[in-house]
């Protein structure tokens, strides 16, 4: 069996047991919706970053990509999985999520560069989801004032989450994968940080999910281009 099959066929059964966990999360454990969908963003993430491994081609990647959009979309449509689609249901942000997958492992494998796939999904996977949960403990000072039955308002204390996380997993990234001196790798990780924690707070109905990764991933293609 070609390798690539075994990986799909493995991932697949994967990605459907972070969501039947983030259910048992849900209905045994008694938590809110949005700690399922925390923990089923936050895994989904992590067990994605092995991609450029281990898929020699974006075909497969983008079969999974559609496969797990059509899940979604089924489930959500028969009313299955209450614990993701409660809120997941009101905005884009689970398929962007997978939008977001298929272009960085795009990108990484035509130029080679498998930091371009792997920070801008270390920093959808930890900073969104430390933004989320900051900002439920301290639910005060809103930037946005939405309605929070389609789109929950971002606050203060989660966008300070999401900086600061997003500052960390960057500098630890550049000065990884490039090396360069304390003062080069801080001033860098400074200002996309700061840039995409704007648009974070900025970002309605589940958009950040796409336009997070896609702002790391465009900052650092142009980088090593110059």
């Amino acid at each position: 069996m070609n390798i690539n099959i075994k990986y799909y066929l493995l991932y697949a059964l994967a990605y459907g047991i972070v969501l039947l966990l983030g259910e048992g999360i849900f209905r045994l454990l008694k938590k809110g919706p949005s700690w399922s969908r925390s923990f089923a963003h936050l895994s989904a993430g992590l067990i994605t970053l092995p991609f450029p491994w281990i898929f020699t081609s974006h075909w497969w990647v983008l079969a999974l990509c559609v496969q797990s959009c059509l899940v979604l979309w089924v489930t959500h449509r028969l009313k299955l999985l209450p614990s993701h689609h409660e809120i997941a249901g009101r905005s884009a942000g689970s398929y962007l999520f997978f939008a977001s997958v298929y272009l960085c492992f795009l990108v990484s494998s035509h130029t080679g560069l498998t930091e371009l796939f792997v920070v801008p999904m270390l920093v959808l996977s930890f900073s969104d989801v430390a933004a989320a949960l900051v900002g439920r403990r301290f639910r005060n000072r809103k930037i946005q004032k939405k309605n929070p039955a389609t789109n929950p308002s971002k606050t203060l204390a989660g966008s300070a989450a999401f900086f600061l996380t997003t500052l960390v997993v960057l500098f630890l990234s550049y000065y990884y994968y490039i090396g360069w001196n304390f003062a080069g790798s801080i001033s860098m990780t400074l200002l996309l940080a700061l840039t995409t924690t704007i648009i974070e707070a900025h970002s309605p109905h589940g958009t950040d999910n796409f336009s997070i990764p896609f702002i790391v991933l465009a900052v650092m293609y142009i980088g090593f281009l110059l």
